[in-house]
Protein backbone atom coordinates (compact mmCIF):
# COMPACT_ATOMS: atom_id res chain seq x y z
CA UNK A 1 0.00 0.00 0.00
CA UNK A 2 1.67 3.19 -1.13
CA UNK A 3 1.72 5.75 2.04
CA UNK A 4 -0.17 9.44 1.36
CA UNK A 5 1.27 12.26 0.84
CA UNK A 6 1.13 15.66 1.54
CA UNK A 7 0.78 18.72 -0.87
CA UNK A 8 3.47 20.11 1.04
CA UNK A 9 5.75 16.74 0.60
CA UNK A 10 4.85 16.78 -3.26
CA UNK A 11 6.13 20.21 -3.22
CA UNK A 12 9.07 19.25 -1.81
CA UNK A 13 9.49 16.29 -4.01
CA UNK A 14 9.39 18.68 -7.26
CA UNK A 15 12.13 20.70 -5.49
CA UNK A 16 13.04 24.10 -5.48
CA UNK A 17 14.24 24.60 -8.74
CA UNK A 18 11.32 23.34 -10.44
CA UNK A 19 10.26 26.38 -13.22
CA UNK A 20 6.18 25.98 -12.67
CA UNK A 21 6.88 26.71 -9.19
CA UNK A 22 9.36 29.30 -9.84
CA UNK A 23 6.84 30.74 -12.43
CA UNK A 24 4.08 30.61 -9.15
CA UNK A 25 6.16 32.25 -7.12
CA UNK A 26 7.57 34.89 -9.00
CA UNK A 27 4.63 36.03 -11.26
CA UNK A 28 2.73 35.93 -7.63
CA UNK A 29 5.32 38.43 -5.60
CA UNK A 30 5.06 40.72 -8.43
CA UNK A 31 1.75 41.91 -7.95
CA UNK A 32 2.66 43.36 -4.61
CA UNK A 33 4.72 46.43 -7.16
CA UNK A 34 1.40 47.91 -8.37
CA UNK A 35 -0.20 46.85 -4.76
CA UNK A 36 2.23 49.20 -3.24
CA UNK A 37 1.45 51.63 -6.29
CA UNK A 38 -2.13 51.56 -5.41
CA UNK A 39 -1.69 51.37 -1.32
CA UNK A 40 0.99 54.40 -1.29
CA UNK A 41 -0.49 56.69 -4.14
CA UNK A 42 -2.36 58.57 -1.86
CA UNK A 43 1.14 60.47 -0.59
CA UNK A 44 1.38 62.27 -3.76
CA UNK A 45 -2.07 62.79 -5.67
CA UNK A 46 -3.87 63.99 -2.31
CA UNK A 47 -1.98 67.12 -2.30
CA UNK A 48 0.77 68.48 -4.45
CA UNK A 49 3.93 69.35 -3.08
CA UNK A 50 4.92 73.65 -2.52
CA UNK A 51 6.40 75.21 -5.29
CA UNK A 52 5.54 72.52 -7.90
CA UNK A 53 3.22 72.71 -10.81
CA UNK A 54 2.13 68.95 -10.39
CA UNK A 55 -1.77 68.92 -10.05
CA UNK A 56 -3.33 66.96 -7.43
CA UNK A 57 -7.03 66.09 -5.92
CA UNK A 58 -7.12 68.87 -3.73
CA UNK A 59 -6.24 71.53 -6.37
CA UNK A 60 -8.55 70.29 -9.05
CA UNK A 61 -11.73 69.80 -6.84
CA UNK A 62 -10.70 72.75 -4.65
CA UNK A 63 -9.96 71.32 -1.54
CA UNK A 64 -8.16 73.64 0.32
CA UNK A 65 -8.55 75.54 3.46
CA UNK A 66 -11.25 74.51 5.50
CA UNK A 67 -12.21 71.39 3.03
CA UNK A 68 -8.28 70.43 3.35
CA UNK A 69 -9.62 68.34 5.42
CA UNK A 70 -12.00 66.24 2.82
CA UNK A 71 -8.81 65.52 0.45
CA UNK A 72 -7.33 63.06 3.21
CA UNK A 73 -10.52 61.69 3.52
CA UNK A 74 -10.30 59.98 0.46
CA UNK A 75 -7.67 57.72 1.82
CA UNK A 76 -10.27 57.05 4.90
CA UNK A 77 -12.97 55.56 2.33
CA UNK A 78 -9.88 53.68 0.94
CA UNK A 79 -9.44 52.00 4.05
CA UNK A 80 -13.18 51.62 4.17
CA UNK A 81 -12.60 49.50 1.02
CA UNK A 82 -10.08 47.35 2.21
CA UNK A 83 -12.40 46.54 5.04
CA UNK A 84 -15.63 45.37 2.90
CA UNK A 85 -12.64 43.86 0.82
CA UNK A 86 -11.33 41.80 3.43
CA UNK A 87 -14.40 40.57 4.77
CA UNK A 88 -16.48 39.29 1.89
CA UNK A 89 -13.91 38.41 -0.81
CA UNK A 90 -11.62 36.25 0.59
CA UNK A 91 -14.48 33.41 1.38
CA UNK A 92 -14.65 33.09 -2.24
CA UNK A 93 -10.96 31.72 -2.60
CA UNK A 94 -11.88 29.59 -0.36
CA UNK A 95 -15.17 28.27 -2.09
CA UNK A 96 -14.41 28.51 -6.00
CA UNK A 97 -10.50 28.65 -5.75
CA UNK A 98 -7.26 30.93 -5.35
CA UNK A 99 -6.49 31.25 -8.68
CA UNK A 100 -9.57 32.73 -10.29
CA UNK A 101 -9.96 34.92 -7.30
CA UNK A 102 -6.41 35.82 -7.92
CA UNK A 103 -6.64 37.06 -11.49
CA UNK A 104 -10.45 38.44 -11.14
CA UNK A 105 -9.22 40.69 -8.09
CA UNK A 106 -6.32 41.97 -10.46
CA UNK A 107 -8.26 42.83 -13.36
CA UNK A 108 -10.81 44.42 -10.74
CA UNK A 109 -7.82 46.56 -9.01
CA UNK A 110 -6.95 47.78 -13.06
CA UNK A 111 -10.54 48.84 -14.14
CA UNK A 112 -11.46 50.02 -10.70
CA UNK A 113 -8.19 52.41 -10.77
CA UNK A 114 -8.43 53.26 -14.32
CA UNK A 115 -12.11 54.26 -13.67
CA UNK A 116 -10.94 56.55 -10.62
CA UNK A 117 -8.46 58.43 -12.52
CA UNK A 118 -11.15 59.61 -14.97
CA UNK A 119 -13.57 60.67 -12.23
CA UNK A 120 -15.14 63.88 -13.16
CA UNK A 121 -16.29 64.78 -9.59
CA UNK A 122 -14.80 64.43 -5.88
CA UNK A 123 -17.62 62.05 -4.65
CA UNK A 124 -16.73 59.58 -8.00
CA UNK A 125 -13.57 59.93 -7.03
CA UNK A 126 -14.51 58.64 -3.68
CA UNK A 127 -16.74 55.84 -4.64
CA UNK A 128 -13.81 54.51 -6.91
CA UNK A 129 -11.13 55.00 -4.41
CA UNK A 130 -13.91 52.10 -1.70
CA UNK A 131 -14.44 49.49 -4.71
CA UNK A 132 -9.94 50.28 -5.34
CA UNK A 133 -9.59 49.71 -1.85
CA UNK A 134 -12.10 46.44 -1.64
CA UNK A 135 -10.10 44.29 -4.47
CA UNK A 136 -6.37 45.47 -2.85
CA UNK A 137 -6.85 44.00 -0.05
CA UNK A 138 -8.21 40.55 -1.19
CA UNK A 139 -5.69 40.82 -4.43
CA UNK A 140 -3.11 41.01 -1.80
CA UNK A 141 -4.10 37.72 0.25
CA UNK A 142 -5.32 35.95 -2.70
CA UNK A 143 -2.13 36.42 -4.32
CA UNK A 144 0.17 35.31 -1.17
CA UNK A 145 -1.83 32.41 -0.37
CA UNK A 146 -1.42 30.90 -3.94
CA UNK A 147 2.22 31.77 -3.74
CA UNK A 148 2.53 30.11 -0.62
CA UNK A 149 0.31 26.94 -0.70
CA UNK A 150 2.73 26.15 -3.95
CA UNK A 151 5.78 26.84 -2.07
CA UNK A 152 8.47 24.55 -1.39
CA UNK A 153 9.91 24.17 2.06
CA UNK A 154 12.94 25.72 1.24
CA UNK A 155 11.50 28.70 -0.91
CA UNK A 156 9.57 29.41 1.92
CA UNK A 157 12.22 32.12 3.20
CA UNK A 158 12.55 33.61 -0.63
CA UNK A 159 9.15 33.65 -0.94
CA UNK A 160 8.54 36.00 2.18
CA UNK A 161 11.33 38.13 1.21
CA UNK A 162 10.74 38.36 -2.42
CA UNK A 163 6.78 39.51 -1.65
CA UNK A 164 8.58 41.74 0.34
CA UNK A 165 11.23 43.58 -1.67
CA UNK A 166 8.61 43.48 -4.87
CA UNK A 167 6.76 46.04 -2.53
CA UNK A 168 9.54 47.99 -1.90
CA UNK A 169 10.48 48.45 -5.50
CA UNK A 170 6.41 49.56 -6.16
CA UNK A 171 7.21 52.34 -3.76
CA UNK A 172 10.23 53.17 -4.91
CA UNK A 173 8.38 53.45 -8.50
CA UNK A 174 5.73 55.24 -7.41
CA UNK A 175 7.75 58.11 -6.26
CA UNK A 176 9.34 58.02 -9.85
CA UNK A 177 6.29 58.21 -11.71
CA UNK A 178 4.75 61.12 -9.36
CA UNK A 179 8.02 63.22 -10.29
CA UNK A 180 7.85 63.08 -13.86
CA UNK A 181 4.44 62.92 -14.62
CA UNK A 182 2.82 66.19 -13.81
CA UNK A 183 -1.19 65.21 -12.79
CA UNK A 184 -3.02 62.51 -10.57
CA UNK A 185 -5.08 61.25 -13.31
CA UNK A 186 -2.35 60.42 -14.77
CA UNK A 187 -0.33 58.92 -12.15
CA UNK A 188 -3.80 56.90 -11.67
CA UNK A 189 -3.81 55.49 -14.99
CA UNK A 190 -0.19 54.21 -15.52
CA UNK A 191 -0.11 52.67 -11.68
CA UNK A 192 -3.55 50.76 -12.60
CA UNK A 193 -2.21 49.24 -16.25
CA UNK A 194 0.49 47.13 -14.73
CA UNK A 195 -1.90 44.95 -13.18
CA UNK A 196 -3.43 43.85 -16.91
CA UNK A 197 0.10 42.75 -17.18
CA UNK A 198 -0.07 40.70 -14.15
CA UNK A 199 -3.02 39.44 -14.61
CA UNK A 200 -2.07 37.80 -18.28
CA UNK A 201 0.73 36.16 -16.85
CA UNK A 202 -1.10 34.61 -13.71
CA UNK A 203 -3.90 33.58 -16.05
CA UNK A 204 -1.06 31.90 -18.64
CA UNK A 205 1.53 30.65 -16.34
CA UNK A 206 0.41 30.40 -12.35
CA UNK A 207 -1.41 27.02 -11.31
CA UNK A 208 -3.78 26.48 -8.58
CA UNK A 209 -2.80 25.86 -4.95
CA UNK A 210 -2.13 22.13 -4.93
CA UNK A 211 -3.06 22.40 -1.21
CA UNK A 212 -6.30 23.65 -2.26
CA UNK A 213 -6.87 21.04 -4.78
CA UNK A 214 -6.12 18.25 -2.72
CA UNK A 215 -8.20 19.60 0.20
CA UNK A 216 -10.80 19.01 -1.59
CA UNK A 217 -10.89 16.41 -2.97
CA UNK A 218 -10.23 17.57 -6.52
CA UNK A 219 -8.65 14.15 -7.83
CA UNK A 220 -8.71 14.96 -11.07
CA UNK A 221 -7.62 18.44 -11.42
CA UNK A 222 -4.96 16.93 -9.03
CA UNK A 223 -3.99 14.61 -12.13
CA UNK A 224 -3.60 17.50 -14.66
CA UNK A 225 -1.27 19.31 -11.70
CA UNK A 226 0.73 16.77 -11.61
CA UNK A 227 1.48 16.29 -15.10
CA UNK A 228 2.25 19.88 -15.66
CA UNK A 229 4.12 20.71 -13.18
CA UNK A 230 6.01 17.80 -12.11
CA UNK A 231 6.66 16.93 -16.05
CA UNK A 232 7.24 13.75 -17.26
CA UNK A 233 9.18 11.79 -14.86
CA UNK A 234 7.13 12.39 -12.61
CA UNK A 235 5.62 8.84 -10.42
CA UNK A 236 3.20 10.78 -8.04
CA UNK A 237 -0.56 9.83 -8.39
CA UNK A 238 -2.99 11.98 -7.40
CA UNK A 239 -4.75 9.33 -5.55
CA UNK A 240 -1.37 9.19 -3.47
CA UNK A 241 -1.71 13.15 -2.31
CA UNK A 242 -5.58 13.90 -1.95
CA UNK A 243 -5.98 14.65 1.67
CA UNK A 244 -8.93 13.62 3.96
CA UNK A 245 -10.97 16.80 4.47
CA UNK A 246 -9.39 19.32 6.14
CA UNK A 247 -10.82 20.12 9.86
CA UNK A 248 -13.49 22.76 9.55
CA UNK A 249 -13.66 26.41 11.15
CA UNK A 250 -16.17 26.45 14.20
CA UNK A 251 -19.66 29.33 13.39
CA UNK A 252 -18.83 32.56 15.22
CA UNK A 253 -21.12 31.29 17.62
CA UNK A 254 -19.40 28.11 18.61
CA UNK A 255 -16.07 30.61 18.32
CA UNK A 256 -17.64 33.06 20.78
CA UNK A 257 -18.70 30.19 23.37
CA UNK A 258 -15.51 28.79 24.11
CA UNK A 259 -13.83 32.00 23.62
CA UNK A 260 -15.83 32.89 26.78
CA UNK A 261 -15.19 29.72 28.74
CA UNK A 262 -11.18 30.54 28.43
CA UNK A 263 -11.71 34.20 28.81
CA UNK A 264 -7.47 34.98 28.86
CA UNK A 265 -8.41 34.12 24.83
CA UNK A 266 -9.99 37.50 24.82
CA UNK A 267 -7.09 39.10 26.39
CA UNK A 268 -5.18 37.60 23.62
CA UNK A 269 -7.66 39.07 20.79
CA UNK A 270 -7.64 42.29 22.11
CA UNK A 271 -3.72 43.03 22.67
CA UNK A 272 -3.26 41.37 18.81
CA UNK A 273 -5.83 43.77 17.56
CA UNK A 274 -4.42 46.49 19.04
CA UNK A 275 -0.90 45.47 17.84
CA UNK A 276 -2.55 45.36 14.66
CA UNK A 277 -3.82 48.86 14.66
CA UNK A 278 -0.94 50.55 15.76
CA UNK A 279 1.29 48.92 13.38
CA UNK A 280 -0.88 49.81 10.37
CA UNK A 281 -1.27 53.66 11.17
CA UNK A 282 2.41 53.64 12.10
CA UNK A 283 3.17 51.92 8.63
CA UNK A 284 1.24 54.23 6.22
CA UNK A 285 0.93 57.35 8.69
CA UNK A 286 5.07 56.99 8.22
CA UNK A 287 5.00 56.83 4.12
CA UNK A 288 1.73 59.54 4.47
CA UNK A 289 3.52 62.07 6.25
CA UNK A 290 7.50 61.27 4.39
CA UNK A 291 5.86 63.83 2.17
CA UNK A 292 5.59 67.02 4.77
CA UNK A 293 9.12 65.98 6.05
CA UNK A 294 11.73 68.69 5.58
CA UNK A 295 13.75 68.17 1.99
CA UNK A 296 12.89 66.94 -0.59
CA UNK A 297 9.74 64.55 -0.47
CA UNK A 298 10.80 62.02 -3.07
CA UNK A 299 14.06 61.36 -1.94
CA UNK A 300 12.40 61.16 1.65
CA UNK A 301 9.66 58.56 0.26
CA UNK A 302 12.33 56.86 -1.66
CA UNK A 303 14.44 56.38 1.49
CA UNK A 304 11.57 55.51 3.70
CA UNK A 305 10.22 52.72 0.98
CA UNK A 306 14.03 51.54 0.80
CA UNK A 307 14.39 50.98 4.87
CA UNK A 308 12.12 48.38 4.96
CA UNK A 309 14.04 45.93 2.45
CA UNK A 310 16.49 45.02 5.11
CA UNK A 311 13.58 44.70 7.65
CA UNK A 312 12.07 41.95 5.49
CA UNK A 313 15.40 40.15 5.52
CA UNK A 314 16.40 40.57 8.93
CA UNK A 315 12.98 40.46 10.73
CA UNK A 316 12.83 36.37 9.86
CA UNK A 317 16.15 35.70 11.19
CA UNK A 318 15.47 37.15 14.28
CA UNK A 319 12.46 35.76 14.87
CA UNK A 320 13.53 32.78 14.81
CA UNK A 321 16.64 32.85 16.83
CA UNK A 322 15.70 35.32 19.49
CA UNK A 323 11.64 34.74 19.36
CA UNK A 324 8.33 35.95 17.94
CA UNK A 325 7.43 37.85 20.99
CA UNK A 326 10.80 39.67 22.04
CA UNK A 327 10.92 41.01 18.29
CA UNK A 328 7.63 42.29 18.27
CA UNK A 329 8.14 44.23 21.74
CA UNK A 330 12.05 44.91 21.06
CA UNK A 331 10.68 46.58 17.59
CA UNK A 332 7.74 48.99 18.77
CA UNK A 333 9.90 49.92 21.80
CA UNK A 334 12.65 50.72 19.57
CA UNK A 335 9.91 52.71 17.26
CA UNK A 336 9.07 54.39 19.93
CA UNK A 337 12.26 55.66 21.62
CA UNK A 338 13.25 56.62 17.61
CA UNK A 339 10.42 59.24 17.44
CA UNK A 340 10.93 60.39 21.40
CA UNK A 341 14.65 60.98 19.80
CA UNK A 342 12.80 63.46 17.46
CA UNK A 343 11.66 65.42 20.12
CA UNK A 344 14.52 65.78 22.35
CA UNK A 345 17.74 65.57 19.41
CA UNK A 346 18.20 68.51 17.13
CA UNK A 347 16.86 68.58 13.61
CA UNK A 348 19.37 67.59 11.44
CA UNK A 349 19.29 63.90 13.38
CA UNK A 350 15.49 63.95 12.63
CA UNK A 351 15.13 61.89 9.49
CA UNK A 352 17.33 59.36 10.33
CA UNK A 353 15.22 58.64 13.34
CA UNK A 354 12.08 58.45 11.06
CA UNK A 355 13.90 55.85 9.10
CA UNK A 356 14.30 53.74 12.17
CA UNK A 357 11.10 54.31 12.93
CA UNK A 358 9.63 52.88 9.56
CA UNK A 359 12.52 49.99 9.53
CA UNK A 360 11.31 48.94 12.98
CA UNK A 361 7.68 49.26 12.48
CA UNK A 362 8.57 47.10 9.70
CA UNK A 363 9.93 44.34 11.24
CA UNK A 364 7.01 43.97 13.16
CA UNK A 365 4.49 44.50 10.23
CA UNK A 366 6.14 41.73 8.95
CA UNK A 367 6.23 39.40 12.01
CA UNK A 368 2.79 39.91 13.27
CA UNK A 369 1.28 37.08 10.35
CA UNK A 370 3.57 34.56 11.71
CA UNK A 371 3.08 35.45 15.34
CA UNK A 372 -0.97 35.29 15.04
CA UNK A 373 -1.14 32.32 13.25
CA UNK A 374 0.92 30.88 15.85
CA UNK A 375 -1.23 32.10 18.71
CA UNK A 376 -5.15 31.76 17.31
CA UNK A 377 -5.78 27.89 17.16
CA UNK A 378 -6.78 25.99 13.78
CA UNK A 379 -10.27 25.74 14.42
CA UNK A 380 -10.34 29.54 14.38
CA UNK A 381 -7.38 31.00 12.98
CA UNK A 382 -8.96 32.40 10.03
CA UNK A 383 -11.78 34.45 11.88
CA UNK A 384 -9.16 35.70 14.47
CA UNK A 385 -6.55 36.53 11.95
CA UNK A 386 -9.28 38.11 10.18
CA UNK A 387 -10.82 40.10 12.63
CA UNK A 388 -7.82 41.45 13.35
CA UNK A 389 -6.92 42.26 9.63
CA UNK A 390 -10.29 44.17 9.83
CA UNK A 391 -10.08 45.96 12.94
CA UNK A 392 -6.45 47.01 11.71
CA UNK A 393 -8.06 49.15 8.74
CA UNK A 394 -9.21 51.80 11.46
CA UNK A 395 -5.60 52.81 11.65
CA UNK A 396 -5.21 53.04 8.24
CA UNK A 397 -8.27 55.60 8.24
CA UNK A 398 -6.78 57.46 10.72
CA UNK A 399 -2.90 57.95 9.08
CA UNK A 400 -3.23 60.25 7.04
CA UNK A 401 -4.33 62.85 9.78
CA UNK A 402 -0.84 62.46 11.32
CA UNK A 403 0.17 65.71 9.52
CA UNK A 404 -2.62 67.56 10.47
CA UNK A 405 -1.09 67.49 14.27
CA UNK A 406 1.45 70.11 13.73
CA UNK A 407 -1.20 72.37 14.37
CA UNK A 408 -1.25 71.29 17.91
CA UNK A 409 2.87 71.69 17.78
CA UNK A 410 5.52 70.86 15.51
CA UNK A 411 6.46 67.46 17.16
CA UNK A 412 3.05 66.25 18.17
CA UNK A 413 3.07 63.45 15.27
CA UNK A 414 5.88 62.27 16.58
CA UNK A 415 5.17 62.55 20.27
CA UNK A 416 2.04 60.53 19.28
CA UNK A 417 3.79 57.89 17.38
CA UNK A 418 5.87 57.47 20.35
CA UNK A 419 2.97 56.70 22.86
CA UNK A 420 1.61 54.41 20.68
CA UNK A 421 4.20 52.84 19.39
CA UNK A 422 5.48 51.72 22.92
CA UNK A 423 1.83 51.29 24.51
CA UNK A 424 1.73 48.83 21.79
CA UNK A 425 5.69 46.85 22.55
CA UNK A 426 4.10 46.75 26.44
CA UNK A 427 1.02 45.13 25.63
CA UNK A 428 3.16 42.14 23.39
CA UNK A 429 4.41 40.99 26.93
CA UNK A 430 0.91 39.65 27.99
CA UNK A 431 1.27 37.35 24.47
CA UNK A 432 2.81 33.84 25.30
CA UNK A 433 6.31 33.31 23.50
CA UNK A 434 5.44 30.43 20.01
CA UNK A 435 8.62 29.87 18.78
CA UNK A 436 9.52 26.07 18.28
CA UNK A 437 6.06 25.20 19.20
CA UNK A 438 3.22 23.43 17.35
CA UNK A 439 0.29 25.32 16.08
CA UNK A 440 -2.61 24.56 18.74
CA UNK A 441 -5.79 23.11 17.08
CA UNK A 442 -8.27 24.68 19.64
CA UNK A 443 -8.78 27.58 22.01
CA UNK A 444 -8.54 24.77 24.59
CA UNK A 445 -5.60 23.94 23.82
CA UNK A 446 -3.82 27.20 23.82
CA UNK A 447 -5.09 28.02 26.85
CA UNK A 448 -3.72 24.82 28.65
CA UNK A 449 -0.58 25.55 27.06
CA UNK A 450 -0.68 29.19 28.94
CA UNK A 451 -1.69 27.21 32.37
CA UNK A 452 1.36 24.93 32.01
CA UNK A 453 3.74 27.61 31.78
CA UNK A 454 2.08 29.59 34.65
CA UNK A 455 2.49 26.85 36.48
CA UNK A 456 6.13 26.00 35.59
Amino acid sequence: MVEKLSADDVLNTLGNSNPHILACILICGIQWTPLAFAGLCASFIVKSPDNSSFVSISDEFDLSGDSSWLADGTTTFYMIGNMFGAIFIPPFADKYGRLPVFVGTIIMMAISGMATASSNSFTLFCFFRIIHGAFYTASGLAGWVLAYENTPLDLRFFTSVYFGLSWVLGACLLAAISYYLSNWRWVMFFISVPNLIVAGLVFCFVPESLHYLAGRHKTDDVEKWLNKIGGAKNDIMACDIVESDPQKDKSLGELWNEIWIHKMFLVYIFAMTYIWIVDTFIYFGLSFYSTDLAGNIYTNFILMSLVEAPAYILAPIFMNKYGRKSLICGTHILAGLSFLGIVLLPSYLHIAFWLMGKFTISCSFMSIYMFASEIFPTDGRNKCIGFCETMSRFGGMLSPYLSHLVVIHSLAPAITLSFIAISGGLLTLILPETLNTKLPSTIAETASKRTLIEKA
